[in-house]
């Protein structure tokens, strides 16, 4: 009986000390990311599809988010926050935060920033990916050459800028391989980036294309195009190719689909790719056939999915060599 009090009083010592090694022991520390952006959420575009991707992200990886709306400065540390913890990672979207990118790259060398949406920014820990919209744009320009009655065709673009030009380029050549007679006119609201913000305008420009006889536009500019979209109800018979999201719950009659940049998957990506020990820098250009872009159609017009399904290849190899261009170029 003592032999069996004895282990038990043995066993008692053994999970208390068990107990105490898992107080002791310190919890592993969650990793965390920064996420810094410009603009507001709820733009049912661009910036909500980014956000997407870093809550899908941290649901899966379980790090601590961190966000940062830039201001335009570079007071803003996006490495060390307000509470002392660095950053493991920090994304940047958007071309314009080029510059402060650099400016920390340079300053916190062992931590890895990821740009996206940029071309190639320089520094060791710093990696670039940007898109190629031209292939989801080939093929909204060939839906526009089935669906125009006119073979009048418009473009609202926020301005004349590389980030603008593989979608116009894109479309333009997608509507002639569908109609060589069609006409593609291109208007840009502003020669900066407040063309993205100008809703009131889009929506002027879109009435009068609509007037000269234009039947299909194109919007390419950002928070500007649900102008353009919401004008485009009050006009019979004029139909909208939207862009950054699926815009067509704005205007389930109107919008026939929507040019997108796949940016929750990208951002979903270069969390786990980071996370699983990937090497800082490099860039990349990721378009139709890598994911990166897509052409959403609104399912109230079931009829155009064969149409677009039977081009798609041919839309990727387009791209590609539209890529190879600007390369050699």
């Amino acid at each position: 009986m003592k032999r069996v009090y004895s282990s038990i009083i043995i066993a008692g010592i053994l999970i208390c000390m068990a107990v105490a090694v898992l107080l002791i022991s310190p919890t592993p520390a969650r990793p965390v990311v920064t996420f810094v952006y410009i603009g507001e959420k709820g733009d049912f575009g661009y910036l909500d599809s980014a956000y997407l991707g870093l809550i899908l992200a941290r649901d899966d990886f379980d790090f601590i988010s961190r966000e940062i709306l830039w201001d335009g400065s570079e007071g803003q540390d996006p490495v060390i926050g307000d509470d002392g913890k660095r950053a493991d990672l920090v994304l940047i979207l958007g071309d314009m935060m080029s510059g402060y990118a650099e400016t920390f790259a340079e300053k916190y060398r062992e931590t890895p920033i990821v740009v996206i949406d940029a071309g190639p920014v320089p520094g060791d820990s710093i990696r670039s990916v940007s898109f190629s919209m031209y292939g989801a744009s080939y093929l909204a320009g060939v839906l526009a050459a089935n669906q125009t009655k006119t073979e009048k065709i418009g473009v609202i673009a926020a301005k004349d800028a590389p980030v603008i030009s593989s979608f116009t380029d894109g479309f333009a050549d997608g509507v002639h391989s569908g109609n060589p007679d069609a006409e593609v006119s291109i208007i840009y609201l502003a020669d900066d980036d407040t063309g993205f913000t100008m809703p009131e305008k889009a929506a002027e420009v879109a009435r009068s294309m609509y007037a000269d006889g234009i039947d299909l536009i194109f919007t390419v500019a950002g928070g500007s195009g649900p102008g353009a979209i919401t004008a485009a109800k009050e006009l019979s018979g004029l139909l909208i190719i939207g862009v950054d999201s699926d815009q067509s719950a704005l205007a389930p009659k109107t919008v026939i689909a929507s040019v997108v940049k796949r940016v929750e998957h990208v951002v979903y990506d270069e969390i786990r790719a980071a996370f699983s020990g990937r090497p800082m820098g490099g860039e990349d250009v990721i378009g139709l056939l890598d994911g990166g872009s897509a052409l959403i159609l609104n399912p109230r017009f079931p009829e155009i999915g064969n149409l677009i399904e039977e081009r798609y290849s041919e839309a990727a190899e387009r791209e590609a060599e539209y890529l190879l261009q600007n390369e050699s170029g």
